[in-house]
């Protein structure tokens, strides 16, 4: 296996590049600069030079070990999370996507020679990512360019008659997106099963909230600005033809994005791009070739690429994608993205799940291997502790029960490892004592702003932008720490020293 294929294994996974589509589709321009960065992040990570190690302290080696650790477990819980909603959204149980996600890796990862099988697994799920693109592409009748301008010059985005929303209706507490469901027209909803529907809106310039008991079948009449508050476990059948409640207003405001916040995007580059670094350069024991990396250029532009494609090609096919924020388990519904095109059958609604599943069980092997190579004192027998590994992956699959953004792990997975490895990884110094001590200080500066940002919020600005991204404040942090203790352990010449003396002669002479 080339070192290009174990970096694409190791950064391509699921809740990453699942999420890139609905990024796209969820921020507009802002979801470019996001795939943008997640595009560079390996490549930036080819110019971290591998570390020269030297025979470091044991307590160095340990903290190291330990923080990968860390950072390990929280990408394997975001991945498990992932497969939890898309197995709630496709209507199994929540456990059974977890539980089947988390024994297939783990079997996988029990086996030392699963390096072998990791370029089949990209492989397969490559095939599988654009055997559906192709048909999307098909069925829309337009190519990347006349999608794209469909896209942006739409009046509005409204409920398709064919929508799942529209036939049979859906719970709402599986449309887990980040904005309010608030309608821009009279609507009116149905609750096929009946139940508790509580309402927000605005008289006489007061907010005032009602509750809805309805009766199986039983409609309530919505006006333009009323909200429907969250979550809601109940299952609503919506009007065909009407907007789509917290879609865009029209496709051009979605292609102008949101207000420029460039403190906010700055963090988040920085996060992912160090991160990343840090993740796919420490501990690198083979040198990527130029025919690697062009190989894993032209890879990562095509993942790029086909994130642009399935976000646009997707929200074509169903607008309704935009209820209340784009997620990325309603992009894996091949059944809602494909009515009106020719049927293949249940094979091809499994091709995206299929995919995900392939590329996890991919990554899982790397970020084994990963761990491994940096546990040079054990002989990597972390990568390889059956036992370890079952209860790592048991401890995500139980925290993958809980619905939690999987993004927002991907990046508190990152943000760590910027923190307590990027000081070392970046600047390279013999000290273990005092890369202990940079991991352990970025560490203390990331949990206290992640802590804050809890409590206080985040506002626009330099101060929120680090209190959203604690990163971009925790890896300068340890980075000083470095440089003091570069700067005190540097030589100073002696008054005995011939320096010294040559210096004292030349001032008494002149």
């Amino acid at each position: 296996m080339t070192p290009a294929v174990r970096v694409l294994a190791l950064w391509l996974t699921p809740a990453l590049w699942l999420e890139m589509p609905a990024l796209i589709l969820d921020g507009g321009p802002d979801g470019l600069w996001i795939g943008l960065a997640l595009f560079l992040a390996p490549l930036v990570a080819l110019g971290v030079p591998a570390p020269a190690e030297p025979e470091r302290a044991e307590s160095e080696a340990s903290f190291s070990v330990m923080a990968l650790f860390l950072v390990v477990g929280v990408l394997l819980w975001a991945n498990l999370v992932l497969a939890g909603d898309v197995a709630a959204w496709l209507g199994a149980a929540r456990w059974q996507g977890v539980a089947v996600t988390a024994a297939g890796a783990w079997l996988l990862t029990a086996w030392r020679g699963a390096w072998r099988v990791v370029p089949a697994l990209l492989l397969a799920a490559l095939l599988a990512v654009c055997v559906p693109l192709a048909e999307l592409a098909r069925g829309a009748g337009a190519g990347p360019l006349g999608a794209w301008e469909r896209m942006a010059t739409r009046a509005t985005f409204r409920f398709p008659a064919a929508s799942a929303w529209v036939t049979s209706g859906r719970g709402l507490d599986l449309a887990r997106g980040q904005r309010p469901l608030v309608f821009d027209e009279e609507h009116h909803v149905t609750a096929p099963a009946g139940g508790a529907l509580r309402t927000r809106y605005l008289d006489a310039g007061r907010v005032t909230e009602m509750e809805w008991t309805l009766s199986p079948g039983q409609s309530a009449a919505l006006r333009p600005g009323d909200e429907i508050e969250r979550p809601a476990r109940l299952l609503l059948r919506f009007e065909a033809g009407k907007r789509v409640p917290g879609a865009p207003a029209s496709g051009v405001a979605w292609a102008a994005g949101s207000a420029r916040d460039w403190w906010g995007r700055a963090g988040l580059v920085a996060t992912l791009l160090l991160g990343g670094a840090v993740l796919l350069g420490r501990g690198a024991a083979t040198p990527i070739s130029r025919r690697g990396a062009l190989l894993l250029g032209g890879a990562l532009v095509a993942v790029f690429f086909w994130a642009q494609g399935w976000a646009i090609y997707a929200a074509l096919a169903a607008p309704d994608l935009f209820l209340g924020g784009v997620t990325a388990e309603r992009l894996t519904d091949l059944r809602a993205l494909a009515h009106g095109v020719e049927p293949w059958g249940r094979a091809f609604e499994a091709l995206l799940p299929a995919a995900g599943l392939a590329s996890f069980l991919a990554s899982s092997v790397m970020l084994r291997e990963r761990l491994g190579a940096m546990d040079r004192g054990g002989g990597g027998e972390i990568g390889h502790d059956l036992g370890l590994w079952a209860a790592v992956l048991g401890v995500a699959g139980l925290a993958g029960l809980l619905p939690v953004d999987p993004w927002w792990l991907v990046l508190l997975a990152l943000g760590i490892a910027t923190a307590a490895l990027g000081p070392a990884t970046l600047l390279r110094i013999e000290d273990s004592r005092a890369v202990t001590a940079a991991g352990l200080v970025g560490l203390a500066v990331f949990a206290a702003l992640a802590i804050a940002a809890e409590v206080r919020g985040t506002p626009p600005g330099p101060v929120g932008a680090a209190l959203a991204y604690p990163a971009l404040a925790a890896w300068p942090a340890g980075a000083g720490v470095l440089w003091l203790v570069r700067r005190a352990a540097r030589p100073r010449p002696s008054a005995a020293s011939p320096s010294a003396r040559s210096r004292r002669r030349s001032t008494s002479g002149s």
